[in-house]
């Protein structure tokens, strides 16, 4: 039985859709964006912090990332991260990117990227564009001309999936 005394003080995130998160301190001091935070103003720790460029959804699971990194051993965080990067459709590995970019959670960054450039390595333009959601503004000539000049980077790329 816990007393208050073994008790880790409470953090309140607020996501950008106005949802909050009670998180244990030693958790969320492995969000650096909040570590700063609390650096720069140490008398506000009583009131929820704001991050209004990540999504409740994907704010979730980088707290998910950051306690399982915090309380588990190497191979159940790495088991973890397989069962993350699995549960995860493309536009999803890309929020996390970017909720991870932006709250400073460099080892969960680093893997995403990694997992994203896994996700298109040796695809086709069109589908990077698509996983990217990057308009083509090449004219049909120039993307010819582009291809012809650069036929190597066209080997053994692989049939497009579904996005």
């Amino acid at each position: 039985m816990s007393t208050d005394s073994t008790q880790q003080k409470k953090i309140i995130l607020l996501a950008a859709d106005e949802q909050e998160f009670e998180v244990e301190e030693a958790v969320v001091m492995e969000i650096g964006v909040v570590k700063t935070y609390f650096e720069d103003n140490p008398d506000s720790c009583d009131e929820p912090i704001p991050l209004p460029n990540v999504k409740s959804e994907y704010l979730l699971k980088v707290i998910e990332y950051c306690k399982w990194h915090l309380d588990q051993e190497d191979e159940e965080a790495k088991e973890f991260d397989r069962e993350l990067f699995n549960t995860l459709d493309n536009e999803g590995m890309l929020q996390m990117l970017l909720a991870a970019n932006y709250l400073d959670v460099k080892d969960l960054l680093e893997m995403l990227t990694q997992a994203v450039a896994d996700r298109i390595a040796n695809k086709s333009v069109e589908y990077v564009r698509r996983f990217f959601g990057i308009e083509n503004d090449y004219t049909p000539e120039e993307e010819a001309e582009l291809r012809k000049q650069n036929e190597w980077a066209f080997e053994d790329v692989e049939p497009d999936d579904d996005i």
